[in-house]
């Protein structure tokens, strides 16, 4: 009996397909910088992997948030919302991710003096404000020098955390030699500004997380931070257009609300144009805020350990507005950063003058403020954008957390917990090694299923 040829290639690329491995299918939820590097690296270390990206917004980004607004002469600018300044060196591994994503020279930026002025609300003079290039302005050079070498006590921290693991902002800031008016009235200031947060919130952070926003540079390091021109929220979106849709399939606008296990597999729930719908997957990533991967996890009742972990990593809410109103700054002595207080020395706003970055921002402000404040410039028609973001509080009790959570989750082959949170201090870079931590956890798991 003859056997025609389509029937032999048939039977054929049956016989072959028992010899091969079934092609994993990998959920990534989040699509920030987190959720899109580690897709990346998974695609590296598993190039047939079939992975779906779930973004519950419309479009990629996640804290990363690039808007176009108005600046004074009239003209469209871009401008990050969110995260917005980066240097080398803190910053490498997001900065070689978009290198090797989008090519050489994967974006154009300028160039941040670093400056700051702390004042009191209603008050014209500063309580404090650093020199503008190398000129002074009028301050006492005292405090100049308190604050140097407050820096200088932080940059110690920085290289040797290990000395200070567990110990609040509050408890090192009390053993500092500074008189108790200073701390009041300039340093939790200044580092509950750095943070968005409120001075009550920043006393209780990790203090060796909290420096390593100010402490990466030595002392006597030049203040120069850049600025990414189109927006970092617009770089994360173009790195998502340059992936192979036929590897990865970037789902916007599709919340998940669950998931749940489903025998060796999960049951990944999601919402997409109103409707209800399931997938089924080898391997879960889950690149969001600890509070979102607790509630999407809620039902998956062999994490409650893990679960109660989530639970306890604390969020603070920071209210980011963009505006034109130059009250926010001192115009007469301008600062890059601005903090404003009252008289018992709490935090009433944190603004960027937009203007020390770039003319293409003249006239735009960058303020971290209240409710009241933000409706006081939806009045005045001086908003030009709003957002809420929650943002982890890296508490002692946070970090304490999150070395249980890791060990929780090790034990959990196919599931892992990525984002910049993951690692400490939440940050555009620590959301990209988070990533590469995700595809590590991935080759162990395709090394156990083989």
């Amino acid at each position: 009996m003859q056997i025609s040829s389509r029937s032999f290639l048939t039977a054929l690329l049956v016989l072959l397909s028992l010899f091969s491995f079934s092609q994993t299918k990998v959920a990534i939820i989040g699509g920030g910088i987190a959720g899109v590097s580690g897709a990346h690296f998974i695609l590296e270390a598993d190039p047939n992997a079939q992975i779906i990206l779930f973004e519950k917004d419309e479009k990629l980004g996640g804290n990363a948030q690039t808007v176009s607004v108005k600046n004074k002469a009239g003209e469209l600018v871009n401008v990050d919302i969110g995260p917005q300044y980066f240097i080398e060196g803190p910053w490498d591994d997001y900065i070689a991710f978009l290198t090797k994503t989008l090519g050489p020279n994967p974006y154009q930026s300028e160039t941040l003096n670093a400056s700051l002025l702390i004042q009191r609300e209603k008050e014209q003079k500063p309580v404090l404000v650093s020199p503008l290039g190398m000129k002074l302005r009028g301050e006492k050079l005292g405090k100049l020098l308190k604050l140097k070498r407050f820096n200088k006590e932080a940059y110690k921290m920085y290289k040797k955390p290990e000395q200070w693991k567990g110990i609040s902002v509050e408890t090192w800031v009390k053993q500092l030699q500074f008189d108790e008016s200073y701390k009041k009235e300039i340093i939790y200031p200044f580092m509950a500004a750095s943070l968005g947060t409120t001075i009550s919130e920043i006393k209780t952070t990790s203090a060796v997380d909290v420096v390593k926003l100010f402490a990466f540079r030595k002392p006597k390091a030049t203040n120069k931070f850049k600025v990414m021109t189109d927006g970092m929220g617009t770089l994360i979106q173009r790195v998502g257009e340059k992936m192979d849709p036929n590897r990865i399939a970037i789902t916007c606008s599709s919340p998940v609300t669950k998931v749940v296990r489903s025998k060796e597999k999960w049951l990944v729930t999601y919402s997409n144009n109103g409707k209800e719908q399931t997938e089924l997957v080898d391997f879960v990533v889950f690149a969001t805020h600890a509070d979102q991967a607790a509630k999407i996890l809620k039902s998956e009742t062999s994490l409650s350990e893990s679960l109660n972990c989530l639970k306890k990593c604390t969020y603070f809410e920071a209210r980011i507005a963009l505006h034109t109103d130059s009250t926010f700054v001192n115009n007469e002595k301008p600062a890059f950063l601005n903090i404003i207080t009252n008289t018992s020395n709490e935090l009433v706003s944190s603004t960027m003058n937009l203007s020390m970055i770039s003319p293409r921002l003249n006239g735009i402000y960058k303020s971290w403020a209240s409710p009241e404040a933000i409706e006081r410039l939806k009045k005045d028609g001086k908003l030009l954008h709003v957002t809420s973001f929650w943002h982890s509080l890296v508490t002692t009790d946070f970090v304490l957390q999150l070395e249980i959570l890791h060990k929780q989750i090790a034990e959990v082959p196919s599931l892992y917990l990525s984002g910049g949170w993951s690692e400490g201090l939440e940050t555009q870079n620590s959301a990209v090694i988070s990533g590469k931590h995700a595809a590590e956890k991935y080759r162990a798991f395709l090394a156990n299923r083989k």
